[in-house]
């Protein structure tokens, strides 16, 4: 395929609402493809309970505190709303990183393609922290926002870059998280295989980037051993499949 790289993909459709989790529709093929991130979803991440503990406890926190020297009773009403609000509080957290995420992915892309777009001032670290990396990096970005899939294994998902280094082909995959977490090389390791069954061509490494959001700071973490993140991956691939009953015969 070369350097001028045209990625001959079918139409893959994005399925949100899917039991299990986000899927997409592959033009030529039955039924639906798992994302990545939903196959890793089946992972477990033992810092995600105690920090989702703490989150309703700091809401809990804040309404005492706004409570202080109130001349008003604190009422049963009062009590459960407050755990109301403590309970839907990790998922708000959640949702506005993955926001705050998809916004920076999209100007990244818009910088690489060429563009000028305007930059709100949330988001001006994490371009800053991108273009330094950049500077640093010494790779060919060819394509962002590349949709892959496998037909071996039956899944897809939005690889963040393709690059070559010397010719050779390179897996990206950006982050604005507060870490590098041991998932993310069976994330990018997937979307890597994803490629080479899809070019042919051998993809050489595999990065993980992280963007600092509050810091001038960017960490970027290569894949060490491909084929063994790979073989990570499918092993959560298979218990994913197993755990949503896609091993079983369906009832009679």
């Amino acid at each position: 395929m070369g350097e001028s790289m045209l990625l001959n993909t079918p139409s893959i459709t994005r399925v949100d609402g899917a039991p299990g989790g986000r899927h997409y529709r592959v033009e030529g093929f039955e039924g639906l493809f798992p994302s990545v991130t939903t196959v890793l979803d089946v992972i477990n991440k033992p810092a995600l309970v105690p920090w989702a503990r703490n989150m309703a406890l700091e809401s809990v926190e804040t309404a005492l505190m706004k409570r202080t020297g109130a001349q008003e009773e604190i009422t049963p009403e009062w009590v459960s709303r407050v755990i109301a609000e403590a309970r839907r509080r990790p998922e708000q957290v959640r949702s506005e990183a993955a926001d705050f995420g998809t916004q920076a992915h999209v100007a990244i892309d818009q910088i690489v393609q060429g563009m000028e777009p305007q930059i709100p001032p949330e988001m001006e670290l994490v371009v800053n922290n991108f273009a330094e990396w950049r500077r640093d990096a010494h790779l060919d970005i060819k394509l962002t926002e590349t949709m892959v899939f496998s037909a071996k294994y039956r899944y897809a998902g939005a690889m963040d870059a393709i690059a070559y280094r010397e010719g050779s082909l390179v897996a990206l995959d950006w982050k604005t998280s507060n870490g590098i977490y041991p998932e993310y090389a069976l994330q990018v390791a997937a979307y890597a295989k994803a490629l080479e069954e899809m070019t042919g061509e051998p993809v050489t490494e595999a990065w993980t980037v992280r963007f600092g959001k509050s810091a001038p700071e960017f960490e970027a973490r290569q894949v060490l051993d491909l084929e063994k993140s790979f073989i990570a991956f499918r092993a959560a691939l298979y218990l994913w499949r197993a755990i949503k009953g896609e091993l079983l015969h369906p009832p009679a």
